[in-house]
């Protein structure tokens, strides 16, 4: 059974990432800082590492890169966890020798995917190559070389290059586009060393997105197209197989999608396949709901449910900046409680009741989502992206603030506003619980304090 270790500083994520591989068939075990795991590695053995990124102490990144330094652990699968890709954590992650990253919020399927292969278990057709001789610009180290990729697929390519190229170094790589469209940029790591008369590496593609993953397949089907027109192929010929080319890699596209979701939804329709990607979000997202709320209402603790309410918000709704205010009633305004993103000098106002985006919100208890883009996010304390009430037996308690997410998107969509909403729901009800309970406890000291003096 293969061993997978779980490294996050917070419970909760834990807690979500089992329950995405429990009934994969591994034995999961966890630690809860780097310092811990560092210790435990030899002595639990993995078979995969799944590291988070930020953690207190230690950060992944250089756990990643002392495991790195130990021969014994230098060939080990670890898959990174990161908030939303950002460039320089990617950039750090990959650079400190990891296999493969990850953004939070996680995707079940997307996670199960990666773990099975980095441990080799996904049955994968070996892919075309194409023979090319294609300029690449290569960064590694600091260093920039411009090699010659020997031939290319959609999973790696072979280069021709005089450079000695270490195994397992992370690389960058720029192609040139297909049709003279702007270059491909793709992150690589050199997997076998080419010792013939040539000296040249493997290196095969590390997490491409979307768009580069399109820009790859139409470059491959043009170089087709122009090495069957160098062999001799009728022109039309040629481009009537680069269509078949590309209608063929459309539908493999469609099929591997398919069959990822199969072991879920058994056997459906077809047709309904192409729907599925948005059902599994939903899935996905009231998965994590639940764990949340669990969470959340595992305590009566009013400062813990805060805390609780900012590890969702950060690891489930993947929030970068966020605030929660509370409303006083006596005031009649909405006061600052706690957030994360932004500086330590940033001055929070009272906001009356009724006034501006947050005010009226709050007044009318109803929800909040900006209707532009908010790929940018939001910089204005009174002007969120998102804001929801918290309401609980009909009385607005406070408002849940966000002002940018780590998944840079246009605009939010339906799927969005029924997480913010359920999860304003269950905020609310465990501040409110949370809350009474401790008005009942201090109630419960004052008498507890009278007893113990009438009966001295």
């Amino acid at each position: 059974m293969p061993k997978i270790l779980l490294v996050d500083d917070v419970d909760l994520f834990l807690e979500l990432e089992r329950s995405y591989l429990e009934s994969c068939g591994y034995d999961l075990l966890t630690a809860s800082s780097g310092e811990e795991t560092l210790q435990r590695l030899d002595k639990v053995s993995p078979d995969v590492l799944l590291l988070d990124y930020y953690m207190p102490g230690i950060n992944g990144d250089e756990v990643c890169r002392q495991i790195r330094q130990n021969p014994a652990w230098q060939k080990l699968p670890i898959l990174m966890v990161t908030a939303a890709g950002k460039p320089e954590e990617v950039q750090n992650c990959l650079d400190a020798g990891c296999d493969d990253y990850i953004t939070k919020p996680v995707n079940k399927l997307e996670l199960r995917e990666k773990v099975e292969r980095l441990l080799g278990t996904v049955q994968r057709r070996t892919t075309d190559r194409v023979e090319v001789k294609l300029p690449i610009q290569l960064q590694e180290g600091g260093r920039l070389h411009v090699v010659t990729a020997k031939d290319i697929s959609s999973s790696g390519v072979r280069l021709q290059s005089s450079t000695s190229l270490k195994e397992n170094t992370t690389v960058e790589m720029k192609l040139e586009g297909p049709d003279g469209t702007e270059p491909i940029s793709l992150y690589g790591k050199i997997k076998r060393t080419d010792k013939q008369s040539e000296e040249g590496c493997g290196v095969y593609f590390i997490s491409p997105d979307q768009k580069s993953k399109k820009q790859l397949d139409r470059l491959i089907i043009s170089k087709k197209s122009e090495q069957l027109e160098k062999n001799g192929v009728d022109k039309k010929l040629g481009q009537r197989l680069q269509s078949l080319e590309n209608e063929c890699s459309r539908l493999r596209t469609e099929q591997d999608d398919a069959l990822r979701r199969i072991g879920e939804l058994e056997q459906e329709n077809l047709d309904f396949a192409n729907q599925l990607v948005q059902v599994e979000d939903v899935n996905n997202n009231l998965t994590n709901l639940y764990i949340a709320s669990s969470r959340l209402h595992s305590t009566l603790d009013r400062e813990e449910t805060l805390e609780i309410i900012k590890e969702v918000v950060i690891n489930f709704v993947g929030a970068e900046k966020f605030a929660v205010f509370l409303y006083d009633k006596s005031t009649d305004q909405l006061h600052f409680e706690t957030g994360e993103g932004f500086d330590e000098d940033e001055i929070f106002i009272d906001i009356p009741l009724g006034e501006g985006v947050l005010g009226k919100t709050a007044a009318e208890m109803e929800n909040y989502f900006y209707a532009g883009s908010i790929s940018e996010g939001s910089d204005d304390l009174l002007a969120p992206i998102v804001a929801i009430p918290l309401i609980i037996h009909g009385k607005m308690i406070g408002l849940l603030t966000i002002y940018r997410l780590f998944i840079q998107k246009e605009q939010l969509e339906s799927i969005d506003y029924q997480l913010f909403s359920m999860l304003g729901e269950h905020a609310a009800s465990a501040l409110f619980s949370s809350t009474l309970y401790g008005h009942s406890e201090r109630k419960r000291q004052t008498y507890q304090g009278f007893v113990d003096l009438l009966t001295k």
